[in-house]
């Protein structure tokens, strides 16, 4: 039977926060009712990473995190508990870095390397001639040379390459070449012959198909030990590399035999012949689409699985992988029909993931994306376009045209490299006329690739699945209608993703490695133009610019969410719900309290406009620009502390995240060509408004006050909805109290466990009192009543793990004067039942100094129950009993806690 989380808890394992810190936390999060610790890459990466998606060794546990030892006594303590460990995987791409032995083995050793076609690298592309490119160099190769920056060494790993902290080997095919020399400058015969006998063996090694990786050590190694026996060796290769340090013109010839051509970091932006992460230089790709590949790079996760130290895989970037079917059923049948998957997927919509998948699930970013929309208010969509467009006049129009100039503002400036590879491959496979110019179809296929409404389509045969071929009609339709001027070469493309009955079976095979390949990276344009560059720069509500929203999908009713849940419940019923985790654009508490502003357009038009004009008396031109600092305002309403308290770490904090931000927007600011005038002008703006302008103060708390109030309301709701919908609920860490956090690596900042850990030992204390609800809610600024919720929810749901996993999914509707400002459901299994109601858009029904309680709130509000539910319930949150026949009052429902849930049993 599979594993079945009841909740997981988010950690991020790094040097800061090690295997030992979370054996001492164990406790806290059993009591919390946590079941699962859901973990970041654990796996051996680059020296001191943060998030360890940057994976140098996949075969080994990070020893900055621990032990395979203290690994083995955490999961033995986890089972005695019925907990489990659900571990993250980066099958797609690992550290472009000298840690990197597979790949460093390559550099080395070219094809004779058992690695050479284990990353997704084009050895035939014309510009590099078999070399792999590395470009990690500051300024271009011919100017670093002239500086010097280069410098050979010998050691007693052999003959390697130094540019600063980068150490790279050198080919195997240039030993003969340093040897020669070096044997030309011994005197003593006896040196001479034992350097001769090791150069031959070193020949005869190297005249092999393949070079295992033991035995070219143990030759290197040997050769380091001649140089040690042999003073006159050990002088002559010191001589020699000085030699060749010190003529530029030796050291371009050293070059020129390597396998590799060391480049400076910008050319990607136009060339490049290797698949990396988005537009990440240091990470590079795998081939995982070869079955070699991966089980050599799945035997330790499948190590993990036999050994149950985990329960469960979250597979990173499904994606990027050439073929994500045949990738995830060749994980199920590594992992073990018991093993818990779900797969990272941003869907864009009404995109649902394909239900072939022998998987759970996904890693909850729709989920998020739902919940937030929920709080949006529709009404407020018009006004706050207008207040945008009035505040910043040159503000963009057109969102969707706007992703679509962004998308090709990435593919012509940043990923030009991957464009040409495209290109070249249709060229390469005589899948477009000989004769053709490539312009056009250079026009054609980027204006096809930007106009992909999601992020990727599957299937590894013709003909494609129906959604696929239905996703290429609309990026088809929408091509045409930016691009009609090359409306023959994209009908041209077209027929690529279908096979023709006169196709021969070797034109199908490459149509389709074309639409594979392709599809690698649609995602990625998809990432790189819209949620790090067009979320920076459409700011009309920044509470929807979240991995896994759009800005443009401005509400959600609650019809269609309860039509999400029943779908969720009959598709993937264990996916995660997550609403925070370490790549959302803000926190879970900051999205909520922005989510406010579309109840109240009026208000915030009125304090924005007094806002900008204060801000503007610090400001000596145009800096920031208009839609800047619209964006910096929502920004300091986020993550203002919920007491208003502002100290300079949080002064740096917002700093450095508008640095971020605004690079990422690529329109004052970048990261290729950074403006420093222009980012210390916001710097300066932020000091200025937050720790030096009263007047700006003084105007900015009472709006920030009455937002923060129903923000941290509506933050009960959305953990309510997470722990009782459909799904597995994911706590985030340190999300078990508000979460007002920025993009990472604010959303990484370590964690206060003792504060967390004693909060709920109070809460534990009294909650069996009647007074625990009344000071959790008289005090909302220490967030214990957040924590209070998840504990009573999350220990109900291991009670009745059946009704959570398993239970329908059942709207209820509401009638009455205020049935507009509630939401409610009731799950149902065998049984037991719960009724979940939580509250929204309540701006209008209750004021910043109210709690949405009793009947003065609520009036003739009810909720109606199904014929079938029982007429005993009892509250979750103070334990009270409830009566009832066909419905509930929302005033006997919310007479103590802003939020219900009921539970019954018909037993």
């Amino acid at each position: 039977m599979v594993y079945i989380p009841s909740s997981t808890y988010r950690l991020q394992l790094s040097p800061k926060f090690k295997l030992k810190d979370l054996k001492n936390i164990l406790p806290y999060l059993r009591d919390l009712g946590i079941s699962t610790i859901y973990a970041a890459p654990f796996f051996t990466a680059r020296p001191g990473s943060e998030h360890g998606y940057d994976v140098t060794d996949p075969h080994q546990l990070n020893p900055d995190v621990g032990t395979m030892e203290e690994l083995q006594a955490i999961a033995d303590e986890l089972k005695a508990h019925g907990m489990g460990w659900l571990q993250d995987i980066v099958p797609n791409h690992m550290a472009f870095h000298p840690n990197n032995a597979w790949l460093m083995d390559v550099l080395e050793k070219g094809q004779k390397s058992r690695f050479y076609t284990f990353f997704d690298v084009n050895f035939n592309h014309p510009d590099f001639k078999g070399q792999l490119m590395v470009p990690f160099l500051g300024e271009p190769l011919q100017e670093v040379v002239k500086q010097g920056q280069l410098k050979l060494s010998f050691d007693e790993q052999g003959f390697r390459l130094h540019y600063f902290d980068n150490i790279y080997p050198i080919s195997i095919d240039s030993y003969t070449f340093l040897l020669e020399r070096v044997a030309e400058k011994l005197n003593s015969s006896e040196a001479s012959a034992a350097l001769t006998e090791q150069v031959q063996k070193l020949e005869q090694l190297m005249s092999h198909d393949r070079l295992e990786p033991n035995d070219w050590e143990q030759a290197k190694q040997a050769l380091y030990q001649i140089a040690q026996d042999h003073s006159a060796v050990k002088q002559g290769i010191a001589d020699v590399l000085r030699g060749i340090n010190e003529d530029k013109t030796a050291l371009q010839e050293l070059l020129r035999q390597q396998y590799y051509i060391l480049s400076h970091w910008q050319e990607t932006e136009k060339r490049i012949n290797y698949r990396r992460f988005f537009t990440v230089n240091d990470l590079i790709c795998t081939a995982m689409e070869r079955e070699e590949v991966f089980h050599h790079y799945h035997q330790f996760i499948k190590e993990l699985c036999m050994r149950q130290l985990v329960q469960g895989l979250r597979v990173d970037h499904v994606d990027g992988l050439f073929d994500p079917d045949t990738y995830l059923e060749r994980l199920r049948e590594l992992a073990g029909e018991q093993v818990y998957l779900v797969v990272e997927k941003i869907l864009e919509g009404e995109e649902n993931m394909p239900d072939y998948w022998p998987i759970e699930g996904n890693s909850g970013y729709d989920f998020l994306a739902w919940v937030s929309n929920l709080y949006t208010d529709a009404e407020g969509e018009k006004k706050l376009t207008d207040i945008y467009h009035r505040l910043v006049p040159d503000a963009p129009l057109d969102y969707e045209k706007l992703v679509y100039e962004k998308k090709l503002l990435i593919l012509e400036n940043y990923m030009q490299g991957e464009l040409q590879n495209l290109m070249r491959l249709l060229r390469d496979c005589e899948l477009i006329p000989a004769s053709s110019e490539d312009k056009n179809w250079h026009h054609a296929l980027a204006t096809l690739l930007a106009s992909f409404p999601v992020y990727r389509i599957y299937g590894h045969t013709f003909p494609l699945p129906s959604g696929a071929m239905e996703v290429v009609g609309k990026a088809l339709a929408i091509a045409h209608e930016k691009a009609p001027e090359v409306k023959t070469e994209l009908e041209h493309l077209r027929t690529l993703f279908e096979s023709g009955e006169q196709d021969s079976e070797e034109l199908k095979r490459e149509k389709l490695y074309f639409v594979m390949r392709s599809q690698q990276f649609t995602g990625p344009l998809a990432a790189k133009g819209v949620e790090d560059t067009t979320f920076y720069n459409y700011n009309r509500l920044l509470a929807l610019n979240e991995v896994g929203n759009s800005p443009d999908v401005f509400n959600l009713d609650r019809r269609d969410f309860h039509e999400r849940m029943q779908y969720r419940m009959q598709t993937y019923p264990h996916s995660i719900n997550a609403t925070a985790t370490h790549d959302t654009k803000r926190g879970e508490g900051s999205r909520m309290r922005l989510q406010v502003l579309s109840e109240l357009p009026e208000e915030w038009e009125k304090n924005a406009q007094d806002w900008m004009q204060l801000a503007r008396k610090h400001s000596k031109s145009d800096r920031p620009t208009a839609n800047d600092l619209y964006f910096i305002l929502q920004t300091l309403l986020g993550v203002m502390p919920i007491d208003g308290k502002v100290d300079d770490t949080l002064v740096e904090r917002v700093q450095e995240y508008l640095v971020k931000a605004f690079r990422e927007a690529k329109i004052n600011t970048n990261w290729s060509e950074p403006n420093e005038a222009y980012e210390t002008s916001v710097k300066n703006l932020v000091q200025q408004l937050l720790q030096e302008d009263k007047d700006f103060m003084a105007s900015f708390k009472p709006f920030f006050q009455k937002a923060a109030h129903f923000g941290w309301l509506y933050s009960l709701c959305q953990t309510l909805l997470k722990t009782t919908c459909p799904g597995v609920p994911d706590v985030y860490q340190g999300c078990e109290l508000w979460d007002f956090s920025l993009v990472d690596p604010d959303n990484r900042r370590p964690v206060d466990y003792e504060q967390r850990q004693q909060f709920l030992q109070e809460i534990k204390h009294n909650e069996n009192g009647d007074e625990l609800q009344q000071e959790l809610l008289s005090s909302p600024t220490d967030a214990r009543v957040k924590l209070y919720l998840l504990h009573q929810v999350l220990h109900l749901r291991k009670e009745l793990k059946s009704l959570f996993d398993e239970g329908d999914y059942i709207p209820l509707k509401l009638k009455g004067q205020h049935s507009r400002h509630a939401m409610a459901f009731a799950r149902h299994h065998e049984e037991n039942w719960c009724i979940v109601v939580v509250p929204r858009l309540l701006t209008s029904i209750i004021s910043e100094k109210e709690l949405p309680l009793g009947e003065q709130v609520w009036g003739d509000t009810m909720v109606e129950l199904p014929a079938e539910a029982p007429q005993n319930w009892q509250q979750l949150f103070g334990g009270q009993q409830v009566q009832a026949k066909q419905s509930i009052p929302l005033a006997e429902i919310f007479k103590t806690f802003p939020v219900a849930l009921l539970t019954s049993s018909n037993a």
